[in-house]
């Protein structure tokens, strides 16, 4: 949800250098952007800076660029000490910027940087990927001819929460298993599991209960770019409130999202590029996201008011070929 801000701050600075600075994580989507000079990612963000070698190492990199202005996107402390550590000249955050709840998180991105204006058709995300990328795609989805559905189940570290039904924006993997033979009821359709190392047991036991082999997971399989490519090949993806969904997003395939504590007029995946259909329930609690009520929950009463039904309808609506008496 950076990368819109990135395009713009090119086609108005188009002879300015822009460095980027973000977790060891998000680096791969990052390192093929065309409007990134240099990138500097952070293994361990936790550590304090005094006890960090690895960010007393970054702060040196970073100062010898000589930065004349830094936007930072991020409001724990920790990265602001960093940053003014490494970068002493001007600062512009959601300190002096205020963010407002009641905007796209993409819309705040651009607020930062003086570009409150900018329309909505120039919120596309931008997510390159690599020739390898592809092709280790088409090597995942070897024997799974077009449609091709995928599910992602899962939703960042499990952490505590071993199973993704107690997870708060995770679905019951029993409803995953009806919404799927819903849609191989459909001849011809191939359905493809997508996840992390962490979700492969739930996508694999799924996978395990469909009748004529016409589901596949790869969870846990692919790389991040790689899991990109994987969605950028699909015909619909069908998703929790994740990462991924926002991958389709900035890379034209239709979505369904399936929408539960999150904050959904900061962070809902937006595209000018192909639909994206929402599934949410205003439940009273609802926004908990970053709020006590989080931490108290006990069960996530707005993912358990979406049925299989209602995802399946939803899909036919993005995929006509779905729609098959």
């Amino acid at each position: 949800m950076v990368t819109p801000l990135l395009r713009l701050l090119h086609e108005r600075h188009p002879n300015a250098e822009v460095d980027f600075f973000c977790s060891r994580l998000a680096a791969p989507l990052l390192e093929l952007n065309p409007y990134v000079t240099n990138l500097f990612s952070l293994r361990g963000r936790n550590l304090p800076l005094a006890l960090s070698i690895e960010k007393q190492r970054l702060v040196r990199k970073m100062r010898a660029r000589e930065y004349d202005l830094a936007f930072l996107l991020e409001s724990a402390p920790r990265y602001r000490i960093l940053l003014e550590r490494a970068c002493p000249g001007r600062i512009r955050s959601f300190a002096e910027v205020p963010f407002d709840p009641g905007r796209h998180a993409i819309h705040n991105n651009l607020n930062v940087a003086g570009m409150p204006f900018a329309s909505e058709e120039a919120w596309n995300m931008d997510l390159p990927l690599a020739p390898d990328d592809e092709a280790a795609a088409d090597r995942c989805l070897a024997g799974c001819p077009a449609p091709r559905i995928g599910v992602h189940m899962g939703w960042g570290p499990q952490g505590r929460k071993r199973r993704q039904a107690l997870r708060l924006r995770g679905w019951e993997p029993g409803n995953f298993v009806e919404l799927i033979r819903n849609l191989i009821a459909v001849d011809g359709i191939h359905v493809i599991l997508t996840g992390s190392a962490e979700d492969a047991r739930d996508t694999e036991s799924v996978a395990g209960q469909m009748p004529d082999g016409r589901v596949h997971s790869v969870a846990g399989q692919t790389r991040v770019r790689e899991l990109a490519a994987i969605i950028k090949k699909l015909d619909l993806l069908i998703s929790v409130d994740s990462g991924p969904a926002h991958m389709a997003a900035a890379l034209g395939t239709p979505l369904v999202v399936l929408w539960g504590p999150g904050r959904l007029q900061q962070t809902r995946p937006v595209s000018n590029l192909s639909p994206v259909r929402i599934l949410r329930h205003a439940v009273p609690c609802a926004p908990c996201q970053s709020t006590p009520l989080q931490k108290s929950c006990r069960r996530n009463v707005c993912m358990e008011l979406i049925t299989p039904d209602e995802v399946f309808a939803a899909a036919q609506g993005l995929a006509p070929f779905l729609n098959v008496t």
